[in-house]
């Protein structure tokens, strides 16, 4: 018998290219300062984790003259930051947050790399209003 409590499984939502620019600025918008881990996996060489724990500040997609470049931005200040560049972007997938985690975004590169941006739920790191 399953579980009346379990949450519904997530879907994933694989972004039409002319949805890239406006879906990632409005998705840095609503995540802006949440905790990311940015994992990386390449057929050439195999699973990395890239970051960890690191404030996630955006990501943008460039595609004018048929360029196909996405860059993610981690950190809150210049001495922590980070900016992990992918080109000739294929697939960009998103895993929607729920009440309990944070949103993921699945980048996928024409040579089959495919770059993991996992985040927090920007309300758990959050500065409590001011008294």
């Amino acid at each position: 018998m399953a579980n009346a409590n379990a949450a519904a499984p997530r879907e994933t939502i694989e972004l039409e290219k002319n949805q890239w620019i406006a879906f990632l600025a409005e998705f840095t918008r609503q995540n802006r300062g949440a905790h990311a881990r940015l994992e990386v996996l390449d057929p050439d060489i195999g699973y990395q984790i890239e970051a960890k724990d690191r404030t996630f500040d955006g990501v943008s997609v460039d595609v004018k003259d048929g360029e196909k470049n996405l860059w993610i931005t981690l950190g809150s200040t210049p001495a922590d930051h980070h900016a992990h560049g992918i080109h000739n972007v294929t697939a960009i997938r998103v895993l929607p947050p729920t009440t309990s985690a944070g949103a993921v975004v699945e980048v996928e590169a024409q040579n089959g790399t495919k770059t993991l941006l996992e985040l927090t739920r920007p309300e758990d790191y959050a500065l409590p209003p001011a008294k």
